[in-house]
């Protein structure tokens, strides 16, 4: 382990193969999300979603001892910390890899007792090192009442913030309705954090293109990336849900930060000038202040330095994106370095460990 510690505040599980067969294929048969090994005349193994296909050899690519190691590290918690150690990261915010794909499945109810199961497994695997691993819990949000009681139940099993679907669907109410509240409520009351992940909206994931449809590739990429901006703005800040909740904590997770100055210009310039124009709701107070309730994930943004200027360094919580292909092991130190080696120890901190262990109360090392 390195002098300092290091936590990741965008690390994941790989759900095991048959996590949701066992359990629900009685129930739901062909429409459980699983492993098959072929799809639209591709003899290959995909992931069905319950809803799309994601070719499995497409997300995976690299050395193929490391990526066993990394697979392995996704079910089998006591690989996860050797990796750990090994890279000198402390702790993890542990998020899902195949559930996030599950919540665009159009069954509401295959998709609340998939989550279900889940937050179950991931309870359990996060158990083995407690004080290391913080998981969070997939929230459908088709239906409240369900909702606030799965966030009660999972925080229960020590299960420490919760991604919701980063939009609703086209024939659900929006965000910033009413009716959501008694969830926002329950969420600042018990002190959990509300993550906006990608592929949880209705963005199309690429790696669930296939055939003909890949001419996408681009407008799905940029889509998916680009969701939660929208969301932020017209539901949580202009929707009044941060005025109603002061104390919520948000999460943007895996969108990169150098957006945000682009979105912080448009939203002030909504606020000033095409708000009086128009005369939508007013807010409670200048858009810049309702950025301290949400920070944001950064991987590896080459911009990062535009967006000091304009954001607060600590709303910003670096990550791993362990294990996914895209991961900085085994080479997150130097990772660090190349990204904020550049900045003060103090900003370089804070960004790397201090405001993750403060925005979910972590307790650190020593």
């Amino acid at each position: 382990m390195t002098s300092k510690p290091i936590i990741s505040g965008d690390s994941h599980v790989i759900e095991p193969a048959e996590l949701w067969s066992k359990p629900l294929g009685a129930k739901y048969g062909d429409a459980v999300p699983r492993m098959v090994d072929q799809h639209n005349g591709q003899k290959a193994e995909h992931f069905f979603t319950g809803f799309e296909y994601v070719r499995i050899d497409e997300i995976v690519e690299g050395d193929a001892e490391l990526q066993q190691k990394l697979i392995a590290s996704g079910t089998d918690p006591a690989v996860r910390q050797d990796c750990m150690d090994e890279d000198g990261v402390w702790g993890e915010i542990v998020n899902s890899t195949w559930c996030l794909y599950t919540m665009r499945a159009e069954n509401d109810r295959l998709v609340e007792d998939c989550c279900q199961v889940f937050n179950d497994w991931l309870a359990e695997y996060c158990s083995h090192a407690p004080k290391r691993l913080y998981g969070t819990s997939m929230i459908h949000m088709a239906n409240i009442d369900w909702a606030v009681r799965e966030l009660e139940r999972t925080a229960k099993k020590g299960l420490k913030s919760c991604i919701i679907n980063c939009d609703t669907r086209r024939e659900w109410l929006p965000y910033q309705d009413k009716y959501y509240d008694p969830f926002w409520a329950r969420a600042e009351e018990i002190d959990q954090p509300v993550t906006l992940h990608i592929i949880t909206g209705n963005e199309v994931d690429l790696f669930t293109l296939h055939g003909k449809d890949r001419i996408d590739v681009p407008r799905s990429t940029l889509g998916v990336f680009a969701e939660a901006a929208p969301v932020l703005a017209n539901e949580f800040i202009f929707g009044g849900v941060l005025d109603r909740f002061p104390k919520l904590k948000l999460v943007c997770s895996e969108y990169e930060v150098s957006w945000l100055p682009y979105w912080l210009f448009r939203i002030k310039q909504i606020q000033d000038d095409f708000g009086p124009a128009m005369n939508i709701p007013k807010i409670a107070k200048p858009v810049e202040e309702y950025m301290s309730q949400i920070y944001h994930g950064l991987i590896d943004d080459p911009y990062l330095d535009k967006v000091l200027d304009v954001i607060d360094h600590k709303t910003i919580m670096w990550g791993s994106d362990f294990p996914h292909a895209r991961c900085t092991y085994p080479n997150t130190g130097a990772v660090i370095e190349r990204v904020f080696g550049h900045l003060d120890e103090e900003m370089r901190d804070d960004i790397v460990y201090r405001n993750c262990a403060r925005f979910y109360n972590m307790e650190l090392p020593g």
